[in-house]
């Protein structure tokens, strides 16, 4: 057990892990061709990183464990990028596997997933697909006069300065919105506003909402 003291109150993180006692004959579905294969998973699986990668070297894999990914960080995949061939991650659904992709720029990923005990590997069409949102979420900001950021208070996500520092650079009217809990149903009480900006957690994913994060890395926000 961790404690910190955030924002003037003691907080106490309590290590979760998963109750999955998976044997090698689960781990036969793991079927990877490329050899050098960089493996992040979540807090709840880090129990069964060891096993995992036991496993993989027995088929003669070089293995190269970056570390815990969270949603809107994903810091230990991006420092060993540059070392793999694909990425193995360890966890359930979606929410993170897009924050790799997104990062690391590499095509090659497989999912291990112990709540279900299936193996996958994602595939090129859905990291196209979702490109193509994304390309799409630009256009809809760039062709929008009227933005609303979206300012999250919650410890570790709250940019508040970086918020104010974009509303007066964007060249859009744009209205910053603070909340600690962003309910998306609520931003329909805003029916003024054309396209929305999130600076909080990334993965505050809707079709009328971009992230920042998005609109700084595209070419034509750096060129203007």
């Amino acid at each position: 057990m961790e404690s910190k003291i955030i924002r003037g109150t003691k907080t106490l993180f309590v290590h979760a892990k998963s109750e999955i006692d998976l044997s090698e004959k689960d781990f036969n579905k793991i079927k990877i061709k490329e050899n050098k294969i960089g493996i992040i998973y979540t807090a709840q699986t880090q129990d069964l990183v060891k096993k995992v990668e036991e496993f993989l070297k027995k088929q003669k894999k070089e293995v190269i464990t970056g570390g815990q990914i969270v949603g809107c960080n994903a810091t230990n995949a991006i420092k060993i990028k540059e070392k793999v061939d694909a990425f193995l991650f360890i966890g359930s659904g979606m929410f993170h596997p897009i924050e790799l992709i997104e990062k690391t720029k590499i095509r090659k990923y497989y999912q291990f997933n112990p709540s279900l005990n299936s193996f996958s590997k994602i595939d090129e069409t859905e990291i196209k697909q979702l490109e193509k949102r994304k390309q799409a979420k630009l256009a809809k900001y760039y062709s929008s006069n009227r933005i609303g950021i979206i300012v999250t208070t919650k410890p570790g996500q709250e940019n508040l300065n970086i918020a104010k520092a974009f509303a007066k650079k964007c060249g859009k009217e744009a209205y910053i919105f603070l909340d600690n809990h962003i309910d998306v149903n609520k931003l329909e009480d805003f029916p003024d506003i054309e396209f929305w900006v999130n600076t909080g957690c990334p993965r505050l994913e809707e079709k009328g909402i971009i992230a920042l994060k998005d609109i700084i890395s595209a070419k034509s926000y750096k060129n203007n």
